[in-house]
């Protein structure tokens, strides 16, 4: 099924702006009710509990502010390719990514900046890159030990797991 983008007189952005944004809601564990404004009697109906529109239950585990800002908020300057290996440690285990797990760079970025993580062609999250693109590109691949003689001073992670966001 499409979500279309279509505006009207009445409302902007279509349908898929309100799904955004109930999204965004719920993941702050926020209940969210998209209806009919048009309907007198919506807003009554929703906060009196009644069924009307389409509900989206708050999410249990919610994300703090910081990662909702991170996710929805902070636009990527470049993208950061990862292995099998690691694209399952940050699914799965909630670790930091490492320049061991990183294929590829792509796009100019600085250390600080956000950037999206992809696995292939398929973004799995977006983070806060400690490093800047070109120095990441010199350690990409490389186990820690190694990072550490190429750039003495450069950080073990690449995205720390307290700055990145599943997508």
């Amino acid at each position: 099924m499409s979500i279309g983008h279509e505006t009207s007189p009445l409302g902007s952005g279509g349908m898929r702006s309100k799904v955004v944004a109930a999204e965004m809601a719920t993941a702050g564990g926020i209940e969210t009710v998209i209806c009919n404004g048009l309907h007198a009697e919506a807003l009554s109906a929703v906060l009196d509990g009644r069924r009307h529109g389409t509900r989206f239950p708050a999410r249990e585990a919610r994300y703090s502010s910081f990662k909702l800002w991170l996710k929805y908020a902070k636009p990527a300057h470049g993208t950061v390719v990862i292995d099998d290996g690691a694209a399952r440690a940050l699914r799965e285990g909630g670790t930091s990514l490492l320049p061991v797990g990183i294929t590829d760079v792509r796009g100019d970025f600085d250390a600080g900046d956000a950037v999206q993580v992809a696995h292939g062609a398929v973004v799995i999250g977006k983070g806060i890159c400690n490093y800047a693109a070109p120095e990441l590109r010199r350690v990409r691949g490389l186990k820690s030990a190694a990072v550490r003689e190429v750039m003495p001073r450069a950080t073990e992670e690449a995205i720390h797991r307290d700055y990145f966001v599943l997508a």
